[in-house]
């Protein structure tokens, strides 16, 4: 069944649900669509790992974050335990999630995974924005359109992620139960592409992304 973690990043609580349960999926992708203040567009990090044993094409989680909290997809266990019809609505449901048009995803590398996703899964997104770049037009910064997260994280938003990385880690998200230094990981990063994503499009418009 699906567990939760809570983890404390930059003075906030975050909590962090990990599945591969369809029904648990649809609950959570509903949660995210509870109406955000003055009913503005919402802003969704995305991220997504794969697994990295002899460069297999399988995706093994799917990340999502829209600041509160997280929900973490083990698609490679959900792949191998359901039925093909509940992988089928499941399925179904993220794919019309993500292609909602009142919600924008954001991520760093967000646009080769996605690619990867459709290619594999048919799981395609229209509105998927590259962080990287983003921050490069923003903030006038050339050298930010192809860093990472922990240096936009750092420049965008004064956010150390360092403290948050183990030293020693084995990144391999192909377990049933995820560790918990592994989820931490995996949260710190979507939540900050959120945050990241939150803090680049409130200066190019005037209207709040939650």
């Amino acid at each position: 069944m699906a567990y939760e973690e809570i983890f404390e990043l930059n003075g906030e609580k975050i909590k962090t649900t990990v599945t591969y349960y369809p029904k648990d999926i649809l609950n959570h992708l509903s949660s995210f669509l509870l109406p955000s203040i003055n009913h503005q567009t919402k802003l969704i990090g995305f991220d997504a790992e794969w697994l990295v044993h002899y460069h297999s094409p399988k995706c093994a989680t799917i990340q999502l974050c829209d600041g509160n909290s997280c929900l973490i997809i083990q698609l490679n266990c959900f792949e191998s335990n359901h039925s093909d019809l509940e992988k089928h609505e499941a399925r179904k449901s993220l794919v019309n999630f993500l292609n909602l048009p009142n919600i924008t995803f954001v991520g760093v590398g967000i646009k080769e995974n996605l690619a990867r996703l459709e290619k594999h899964y048919g799981i395609g997104c229209k509105n998927a924005v590259e962080l990287g770049p983003l921050a490069a037009t923003v903030m006038n910064m050339p050298q930010l359109s192809l860093c990472g997260v922990d240096e936009l994280a750092f420049v965008v938003n004064g956010f150390d992620l360092q403290d948050h990385r183990p030293v020693t880690l084995s990144y391999d998200y192909a377990d049933y139960r995820l560790s918990k230094e592994l989820v931490k990981v995996a949260t710190v990063n979507v939540y900050s592409y959120h945050k990241i994503g939150v803090k680049l499009l409130t200066r190019t418009c005037k209207c709040c992304y939650r």
